[in-house]
């Protein structure tokens, strides 16, 4: 019956009361997951880090772009893909372990932000060397495979000094623990290992660019239309509507989710069962990229 759909969301329409504007204004803001190829790939990398068997230093990966261009939603998946379950002897096990960079870290509040990814309580004033040993010996209890550092940039705002120490202690876990490191930042931290070595060395740079007007665009905006739970078809993806799309979002996948999910509930709220052209041009939509004088 809606045929431009994914089977999930015309199974949704056709239920009972499911065509009723705020329960599919509801399901419109729930996060779904869209699998881009360049997500995907990134994904692939990493079940092949948790995978693989450990070596003394294993490899790492950096993955950089621009502010709301999909990093943070990357990383959620892999954690969904990957979350804690209790063993056979009924001990939690951890594979990935996934934590935001604090703005102003230091060692102990480091080492404080994977305890608490861990929902671990934490170490407000033991020594530093006790409070490393105690995360390195629990990573080991739990079977910690993948340790996922975003907004890594931090890092790179601190004093040289306070950089060094940060930058020894991410090396060391790895060496330690034989720890693949998954990190994440925005372009300012493409070359936040390069003051190390041997991190340089480990750290494989993944860039995720912003969108150009091509096929795998259109195949984008295709996704995106099969998800929002509207009766007709908006053609997102043909050439009017793909431009028009992408000059208000700057190519950013963030942006582009923002303005088309915006875009469908201001249609159903409007009476219409599709995303027009009219309807893109009036959504209230700000971009990142836009410059005021």
């Amino acid at each position: 019956m809606y045929a431009h759909l994914a089977k999930s969301v015309e199974e949704y329409l056709l239920q009972k009361g499911n065509e009723d504007v705020q329960r599919r204004i509801h399901l419109i803001d729930h996060e779904t997951w869209i699998g881009y190829e360049k997500a995907k790939s990134i994904i692939d990398k990493a079940k092949d880090m948790i995978d693989r068997p450990r070596v003394t230093r294993m490899h790492c990966m950096l993955v950089i772009g621009s502010s709301d261009n999909g990093k943070t939603t990357i990383r959620k998946r892999i954690e969904s893909l990957n979350e804690s379950r209790a063993s056979e002897n009924g001990k939690s096990q951890i594979k990935v372990v996934s934590f935001q960079m604090p703005p102003n870290p230091d060692e102990r509040g480091f080492y404080n932000s994977i305890f608490r990814a861990m929902l671990h309580p934490i170490h407000v004033s033991s020594k530093k060397d006790f409070v490393l040993e105690s995360l390195i010996m629990h990573m080991r209890d739990y079977g910690v495979r993948l340790l996922m550092i975003d907004e890594v940039q931090h890092i790179e705002r601190l004093a040289n000094r306070r950089q060094r120490i940060i930058l020894d202690a991410i090396k060391h876990l790895s060496s330690e623990l034989s720890l693949p490191i998954l990190a994440f930042g925005p372009n300012e931290a493409l070359n936040i290992f390069a003051s190390d070595i041997q991190l340089q060395n480990r750290f494989k740079k993944v860039v995720l660019p912003k969108w150009e007007p091509d096929d795998n665009y259109l195949r984008l905006l295709a996704s995106f239309e099969q998800l929002i739970p509207l009766k007709e078809p908006s053609g997102l993806n043909q050439k009017n509507m793909a431009s028009k799309i992408y000059h208000r979002t700057n190519g950013t996948i963030g942006e582009i989710n923002t303005l088309i999910r915006d875009a469908a509930k201001l249609a159903l709220k409007s009476g219409l069962e599709k995303i027009t052209p009219a309807i893109i041009d009036q959504v209230e939509f700000e971009s990142a990229g836009d410059v005021f004088i």
